[in-house]
């Protein structure tokens, strides 16, 4: 037969076998994706997929390869959770000795009251670990060609490569819709291997801790069907994780499959589809299995059928948003070529493009039953960084910083339902260990919200900020969403109860002002003074003026507590001033003696440009400039690290350098983004090349789409700090404050033409792009940037703006 009518019959058999989600081209990277040319080196670089209640991890080998599972709930127990010291009967002592100068001594307090009680020292939240490995044998054979993909818009994972005996692929996505992890094995060969599911490995130096906390591990293979997985833990206590149980379901087509002690045995099969779920287990003793066969037992042994069932769950979500600035050849690099060429060169407009839509595919993946933890919803050791646990003195929340402008809001109840469900424990952290009513909300949580964090020089139990900057996520999505049955039922009791705890902790000085302390500037110290525990730290009291002004505001939205509003004017008119030092530098402690430590990676003391910019910062030119000045010197530090570490620092002065209209800085920022802190598999760093930390994930898009768009209720800015490489662009679906959708924004150098829409009507105040004026669509004043611009209620406006002459 001529080679060429063989070819055309292999092509025929591989597209009809294997055309995936309307590729007929097995190895071409996905229209939204990416592809990556070599297996993962390390778990860190695997392919991610994730419903938000289970993770997989794919290296990608194509004859041994290794799935990581993992389950949102999974916080091993390992350090029972103990109610809080009772800090609250040491706090005159405390305050007298940072009063007096005596830092270091006050930070010591708490850890010598934990160990009277009983901690015995420093306790950790309980660590974040993996569920299980899914190993897949197949006949080794040279592989001659290979390619491992990721799918944005159908979450797929795939493996794809031809050897001697064929060319197969194996696909992997976790279904939303359907609660499950579903593997499908296809090829052009027989399909002959071996599947099991197996404990993830354990290192030497993590043998002690598996030995304290895991009862026991049962794997299982039986009635030529079923693989499952359980596994119990020692250490319990009321509410706690007792264990796990996971389940999978195998569907041989063609071929014949046998069980063999744990494994299950595929001979010459057309495809192989497996269905796995986990499920976490308070209650031991009653086993899920039969009730997770069941469910896994109803799903259609249809890969297609259950991926596009998906899809339209999870591409809806990904596709409401779309960044476009221009392409270019290099979106079809392999992400190995693409992470080196941005380490060496211009970070092109595509690699942008990619990494924004990774980054918000891995956080949509991550986000269901929690928030995102430290590494998303993935890992793949027993004893992960930070315990990979919710860290919220700013991890998390730059982690969910893009939900609301992006448009997916529903995935913000998550971090809601996390924090509700703990209100007990914070209420419980605010009267022991400040003496106070209302909710003190913990720098590090994971099964429970105990404040359990002691330490004599990372003091975080003297940090108060937590509940005050959590209750901004709450209020931020009314003004998103203009959702008044959350504002009235969920928002607004988080936040009085948040407003309750300074009303108890904030004690007047001889000005007649407020005295924060203890104080806390998350992890940095005055240049001058050793201890991190301080009086009056800028950033203590902006999230307490922004709390008892959103405080007030959603009281006179309710038409509600008139008295209260009363008290929380009047706290208001005591809160410390800003300041400035001898250098013009905005003031990280506005206490008399403290000096700036700009050699730093937090930028704490300029919380109140995170999001919006303060009105005390707005209407104060002085203040404006001293933030600028504390960003031009975070600049230099982060200069000589080229970025440095904690990539999430670096997302927060971003957040800064747009909101303050400084496109220069934040196209640097962008920059250094884009080079340093992506993995093979498109997830992201803490530090550069490594730490497999989520943050950034939300960070990424967040600041790009604060750089092109700004938002405050009544107020939108077009273009504010545009990087000069981004000559040309198109973003759609933003949410702004206000509930207004830009359903369109495209530029270049001489025009700009946005399609905003609201569901409510409404007037705001329009600002153009730099150096453009608007032309049509409204009433334009000749002159003048910004324009009064009116929006009836769900029609849409188009409004163009043109370079001035």
């Amino acid at each position: 037969m001529p080679y060429r009518y063989v070819l055309l019959l292999v092509l025929l058999f591989t597209g009809g076998a294997f055309t995936a989600s309307g590729q007929t081209d097995l190895f071409s990277q996905p229209k939204k994706g990416f592809a990556s040319w070599l297996p993962a080196p390390s778990w860190e670089h695997a392919l991610l997929s994730g419903n938000g209640a289970m993770g997989a991890m794919v290296m990608g080998n194509p004859h041994d390869e290794t799935i990581i599972l993992n389950q949102a709930q999974l916080y091993l127990p390992a350090t029972e959770p103990k109610p809080p010291i009772d800090q609250a009967s040491r706090l005159d002592e405390i305050r007298a000795l940072i009063l007096a100068g005596k830092g270091e001594e006050a930070a010591k307090v708490p850890v010598k009251q934990s160990m009277k009680e009983g901690y015995g020292g420093h306790l950790w939240s309980n660590p974040y670990v993996p569920a299980f490995d899914v190993r897949l044998q197949m006949e080794p054979s040279n592989v001659q060609k290979y390619v491992r993909t990721v799918d944005f818009e159908t979450g797929e994972a795939n493996v794809t490569w031809t050897d001697a005996k064929g060319t197969y692929q194996r696909r992997l996505f976790v279904s939303r819709p359907d609660s499950a992890v579903v593997i499908s094995i296809k090829g052009t060969g027989k399909i002959t291997g071996r599947l099991s599911f197996a404990r993830r490995p354990v290192e030497w130096t993590q043998w002690e801790q598996i030995n304290r906390t895991v009862e026991n591990v049962n794997t299982g293979a039986t009635d030529n069907k079923w693989l499952t997985y359980r596994s119990a833990y020692k250490k319990r206590w009321p509410g706690s994780l007792e264990g796990y149980e996971g389940v999978g379901r195998v569907e041989v087509k063609g071929g014949s499959s046998r069980t063999e002690g744990n494994e299950f045995i595929v001979q010459n099969a057309d495809e192989v589809l497996v269905f796995i779920k986990i499920n976490a287990n308070y209650n031991y003793a009653q086993s899920q299995v039969d009730q997770i066969k069941k469910h896994l037992a109803s799903l259609p042994a249809d890969y297609q059928a259950l991926v596009t069932r998906h899809r339209n769950v999870h591409g809806e979500l990904f596709n409401r948003v779309k960044l476009d600035l221009g392409g270019g050849a290099d979106a079809d690099l392999y992400t190995e070529a693409l992470n080196l060429k941005t380490k060496t060169g211009q970070v092109a407009p595509a690699i942008i493009e990619k990494q924004f839509d990774a980054a918000r595919y891995n956080i949509i993946s991550a986000t269901g039953i929690n928030p995102p933890n430290l590494q998303g919803i993935w890992g793949g050791t027993w004893s992960p960084a930070w315990s990979s646990d919710f860290t919220h003195d700013g991890n998390v929340e730059v982690a969910i910083s893009a939900l609301l402008t992006s448009r997916v809001p529903e995935l913000m109840h998550a971090y809601f339902d996390y924090h509700d469900k703990r209100l007990q424990f914070y209420k419980d952290n605010a009267k022991k260990m400040f003496g106070t009513r209302g909710i003190h909300v913990p720098s590090h949580t994971s099964s429970h919200g105990w404040d359990n964090h002691f330490d004599p020089i990372w003091c975080l139990s003297l940090w108060t900020g937590g509940a005050g900057w959590t209750a901004s996520f709450y209020n931020d999505y009314w003004l998103h969403t203009g959702d008044r049955k959350f504002l009235k039922e969920r928002a607004y009791p988080f936040m009085k109860e948040s407003a309750l705890f300074y009303e108890d902790f904030l004690k007047t000085g001889q000005d007649g002002k407020y005295l924060f302390n203890p104080s806390y500037s998350p992890e940095n110290n005055p240049a001058n003074f050793k201890s991190q525990a301080s009086i009056n730290a800028t950033m203590d009291v902006m999230i307490a003026k922004q709390l008892l002004r959103n405080c007030i505001a959603a009281a006179k939205e309710l038409k509600t507590d008139k008295a209260q509003v009363k008290i929380w004017q009047e706290m208001l008119t005591k809160m410390p001033a800003y300041e400035v030092d001898e250098a013009s530098s905005l003031k990280e402690w506005l206490w008399p003696g403290l000096q700036n430590n700009h050699q730093h990676r937090h930028i704490s003391h300029l919380y109140s440009l995170y999001d919006q910019v303060d009105p005390d910062f707005k209407n104060n030119p002085q203040l404006l400039a001293g933030a600028r000045k504390v960003v031009e010197e975070k600049m230099k530090f982060r200069y000589k690290e080229n970025g440095g570490e904690m990539v999430f620092g670096m997302a927060q002065l971003a957040f800064v350098t747009a909101n303050l209209e400084d496109a220069p800085t934040t196209a640097q920022l962008i920059d250094w983004l884009s080079r340093f802190y992506w993995t093979n598999g498109l997830g992201t760093y803490h530090n550069p090349g490594s730490l497999f930390n989520m943050d950034l994930s939300g960070g990424y898009p967040s600041v790009i789409m604060r750089a092109l768009v700004y938002s405050e209720p009544g107020v939108v800015k077009l273009l504010p700090a545009v990087p000069e490489a981004w000559q040309t662009g198109t973003i759609s679906g933003l949410l702004l404050r206000g509930g207004v959708e830009v359903k369109s924004l495209a530029w270049s150098q001489q025009e700009a033409t946005v399609v905003l829409q609201a569901p409510r009507k409404q007037t705001i105040t329009l600002q153009a792009p730099k150096n453009m004026q608007l032309v049509s669509g409204a009433k334009a004043t000749k002159g003048e940037r910004t324009s009064n611009v009116d929006l009836p209620a769900n029609k849409e406006v188009r409004l163009v703006f043109r370079a001035n002459p």
